[in-house]
């Protein structure tokens, strides 16, 4: 592995198929390169009752829909990933919203990787406040201290100010990484981002 660290901040939404196969790609370089990476949320679709929707209602051509699944499992099966298309869409705001109660307590990472494994490979409803309530309190979170906060502010604040930052560089969607002053946009290929990361690691061995 690589000794020097490496900041990478990663903007993603649960319910977006190519920011679970990103994390998965960015999981994968972590075993290479020393990276701190830091996840921020980013709501693909506020527009989505609280709810959730069946698909087939959104206003999707269903020619395109099929295209884009097939390149997303295109995608998936370079990391030999097996992603389950549910015909619902969740709203994914509560899962954003206690990600970050999950971060204010150490435990970010564990939750992340909860929610998007229940919703891409379980087809789960990670829009449901019980079974995200039930995720939180197996890695140790309590469900009342989770309640206290979604009654405040903070978690709203955070998602507008995440979305805020990345309007601001001039991205409309996910996922998007940042790599040190480098942007990476979408689910690039691995070698991809093993490039830049090359480009960067050699322009601060040159300015040692």
């Amino acid at each position: 592995m690589s000794q020097t660290k490496l900041k990478v901040i990663a903007y993603s939404d649960y319910i977006c198929p190519f920011c679970y196969i990103g994390y998965h790609r960015i999981e994968k370089l972590k075993k290479e390169y020393n990276l701190a990476v830091e996840w921020r949320p980013f709501e693909i679709h506020p527009e989505t009752p609280a709810w959730g929707t069946l698909k087939e209602e959104m206003a999707v051509n269903k020619e395109y829909l099929e295209g884009l699944r097939a390149h997303i499992k295109r995608l998936a099966d370079e990391d030999d990933l097996t992603l389950k298309f549910s015909d619902f869409l969740p709203n994914s705001r509560l899962a954003l919203f206690i990600s970050e109660f999950a971060r204010k307590k150490g435990k970010f990472e564990e939750f992340h990787k909860l929610v998007l494994e229940a919703y891409w490979f379980e087809g789960k409803d990670i829009g449901s406040i019980d079974l995200l309530l039930d995720l939180a309190e197996s890695i140790g979170l309590d469900k009342n201290e989770i309640d206290l906060y979604l009654h405040t502010d903070e978690p709203f604040e955070i998602l507008q100010k995440s979305l805020n930052e990345i309007r601001r560089i001039g991205i409309n969607g996910v996922p998007a990484f940042i790599i040190e002053n480098r942007l990476i946009f979408g689910a690039q290929p691995y070698e991809v981002f093993k490039k830049v990361i090359k480009i960067i690691l050699d322009e601060k061995s040159n300015q040692i």
